[in-house]
């Protein structure tokens, strides 16, 4: 298992995994979004400090996630985090995330990190520190509720 920074020739499995979540954990409307977020990743990443990343297992990519500073405030966001459906339960999703707050400790020390994220996800959240602080219901789509959750290092297991 690798986790490395993206580059644009991950695009397609990045897709391909993105796609396999649809839409038990994604809906359609976003696959468009997740489309465009990785072709102006590395134009408007730079500019609003995004990092993203892939999880290879065996030379392909499973997994995807990133975060960044996405409004300029000194509050960092977790982004288009995903698990290839085929490898969902393994352990990919907590490396990947774990991954990812050790590199936003190191870049953005003492910064709160956020998230927002379905019914479906959120428990997997819960897990490794975030506590719910808002739900907006139906805010995905009729039945997909939106749960914002901040990260709180004190109460990950």
């Amino acid at each position: 298992m690798i986790i490395r920074p993206y580059t644009t020739i991950d695009k397609q499995e990045c897709m391909n995994a993105f796609c396999s979540n649809v839409p038990e954990f994604f809906t359609e409307s976003e696959v468009n979004d997740f489309d465009t977020f990785l072709d102006t990743f590395h134009t408007k990443g730079t500019v609003n400090k995004t990092y993203y990343f892939v999880l290879e297992l065996d030379s392909k990519i499973i997994a995807c996630g990133g975060f960044g500073d996405r409004y300029g405030d000194d509050v960092i966001t977790l982004a288009w985090g995903l698990v290839h459906k085929d490898f969902h339960k393994k352990d990919f999703g907590k490396h990947l995330l774990k991954y990812r707050l050790d590199q936003i400790k190191l870049i953005y020390p003492g910064r709160p990190i956020y998230i927002d994220t379905t019914q479906f996800s959120m428990g997997f959240f819960g897990k490794y520190g975030f506590n719910t602080i808002k739900l907006s219901e139906n805010f995905y789509a009729p039945g997909m509720h939106r749960y914002d959750m901040v990260y709180n290092e004190n109460t990950h297991s």
